[in-house]
């Protein structure tokens, strides 16, 4: 029960949190700086307690504050990397002992089209001879676990779900328009389209992630884990 109420574990989750305090410029926000979040986070947890729990909170808000600006400059393959495109695959060959790194933005048909032969396509030697592992997942899906995972309060979990619907209701909204300055393109539009679409924009509300940030103080002047 001591190691729970650990002074140096509380130090260094305290810590972390001014980090992602200091880091939260949507103009330096990438999926590179929020996975060295992820990682560092992930060798802290260890008790599943609130100052870890609202920890897990406020990097999640900042990946949503990344994806959502995304979003709303209709950066489709980066949206895509935080929501769906794995962040590492291994590909196990038969016959061979070491699995090979899946490179991320290109097919497997494409990585692998040496291996077609004239008597069988590459799709039918992946079939056959292939098989994928999911190493790490994307970062929203991986979050949402983590959030579950460490008992977070399924009213915030569903708020995050929401958020990320919204997300992809947005692009949905802007892919015919993929080509278009989304500021010259709203300007095109009679007032109350334009307003209608501005309703669907992300909006950066850091209230959320301030709140988590009081309340691991709060828990961390008491010492209190429940």
């Amino acid at each position: 029960m001591a190691f729970r109420y650990s002074s140096s574990r509380i130090d260094r989750l305290l810590e972390y949190n001014k980090n992602l305090e200091r880091q939260l410029d949507l103009l330096q926000l990438n999926e590179r700086v929020i996975e060295k979040n992820l990682e560092e986070l992930g060798s802290l947890l260890c008790v599943s307690d609130r100052i870890e729990q609202y920890s897990i909170c406020r990097l999640t808000e900042m990946a949503l504050f990344c994806v959502g600006n995304y979003a709303n400059n209709n950066c489709v393959t980066e949206v895509g990397d935080f929501l769906m495109n794995p962040r590492l695959i291994l590909v196990h060959i038969k016959g061979c002992t070491r699995p090979v790194i899946k490179e991320r933005y290109t097919p497997l048909s494409v990585q692998f089209k040496d291996r077609g032969a004239e008597n069988y396509s590459v799709g039918e030697w992946l079939r056959h001879n292939t098989m994928t592992e999911i190493v790490k997942k994307p970062i929203l899906p991986y979050l949402l676990e983590l959030l579950e995972i460490h008992n977070c309060q399924k009213a915030y979990i569903d708020s995050v779900k929401k958020r990320v619907n919204d997300i992809v209701d947005l692009l949905t909204h802007l892919s015919i328009y993929s080509r278009m300055n989304i500021e010259a393109w709203k300007s095109t539009l009679e007032e109350d389209d334009r307003k209608m679409m501005e309703r669907l924009f992300y909006k950066f509300d850091y209230k959320i992630f301030n709140d988590f940030g009081k309340k691991i103080q709060k828990c961390s002047d008491y010492c209190v884990a429940v």
